[in-house]
């Protein structure tokens, strides 16, 4: 086996202090190699438990991967299963509903159900409805649907909550009129969601907010089990994931998110840039710290030379000063 040697950018991540931090991560710089080799560093070195680490990325696949790497770094150094708890960060609200939900009527046996099945239910519910303004026959309507569902979901609210603009009666062609009927369609979407004691997507991220905030003792308990948090693709979360471990994690927990806000992918799911430049707003534990991990390992010369010239070309936005790309290229991690 090779061993790992860590560039100098690597190695102060790995060994920074036990405070929060914010990790600007190129693509191919060897983030996932890094955040393992910081687990090791906060078991074998800081004298962490594994089961005080807890790490949370974006897909299944990622998490997996993430898994396997911190499994074969601490093989040497801890028992057998004793690991480091991995997550999606649905899956985590999940586990967390799954423990505490009976507080906000999701019981553990709640099934989640599929999109598909989602959108049955929407649809069975426009049958059941009466609309003057919103026409779910138009091709699109149904996503359009979905799409407001998703977006009250990523920001924490409940299609009840949300209050029209004084005077837009008087306007007739206002957009309110349509979107105050798909926000009673919505309504009936989550009631008919709990009578069949089931969840959806959305729902997960929302409940087990309102969950750690309206029951703070639960927060502290969850928060209390872990003494470092490792945030995986950061850049790619929406507001209400970000608001979720604010509530656990802000100020109570060293926290350190991994990310490039070069790489969001989501954007048109919701996810925030806004998490990855204000993190620091968010996450105060101790005296929160940036790094950047520049140094790509994966590309060869020629290809980081076209990708930084084509970014340098259309790249006019305003610029985080961490999340500087590409460097030089050195061999795989």
């Amino acid at each position: 086996m090779t061993t790992f040697v860590p560039s100098a950018e690597q190695d102060l991540i790995i060994h920074a202090p036990l405070t929060s931090a914010r990790v600007a991560a190129g693509a191919g710089t060897g983030k996932t190699t890094t955040i393992s080799q910081r687990v090791l560093h906060l078991v074998a070195d800081l004298g962490l438990e594994p089961e005080q680490i807890l790490g949370i990325t974006f897909t299944n696949k990622a998490a997996q991967e993430l898994a396997d790497r911190i499994r074969s770094a601490l093989a040497d150094i801890v028992e057998v299963n004793r690991e480091v708890s991995v997550h999606t960060y649905h899956g985590f609200a999940s586990t967390l509903l799954r423990e505490f939900g009976a507080v906000v009527d999701i019981e553990r046996d709640t099934d989640r159900i599929t999109p598909a099945f989602s959108r049955q239910l929407r649809v069975e519910l426009t049958h059941q409805m009466a609309y003057r303004h919103f026409d779910p026959t138009i091709r699109g309507s149904i996503e359009k649907l979905r799409r407001l569902s998703a977006q009250l979901s990523d920001n924490l609210a409940h299609p009840g909550d949300i209050i029209p603009p004084p005077g837009y009666q008087e306007d007739a062609a206002s957009p309110w009129h349509q979107r105050l009927e798909m926000l009673a369609t919505l309504v009936a979407y989550d009631d008919e969601k709990r009578r069949l004691g089931v969840a959806d997507f959305g729902d997960l991220i929302r409940r087990a907010h309102q969950m750690v905030t309206a029951h703070p003792e639960i927060g502290a308990r969850v928060a209390g089990r872990y003494q470092a948090v490792l945030l995986d693709e950061y850049q790619d979360t929406d507001p209400g994931q970000r608001e979720l471990l604010r509530a656990l994690f802000g100020s109570s927990t060293p926290v350190m998110a991994v990310g490039d806000a070069d790489q969001t992918i989501y954007e048109w799911r919701g996810a925030s840039k806004e998490n990855f430049e204000r993190f620091g707003e968010h996450f105060t534990f101790g005296e929160v710290a940036d790094h950047p991990l520049s140094l790509n390992r994966r590309s060869g010369a020629a290809i980081l030379e076209v990708a930084n010239a084509i970014r340098a070309d259309i790249d006019d936005r305003p610029r985080d000063p961490l999340t500087a790309v590409a460097g030089r290229p050195r061999g795989d991690v």
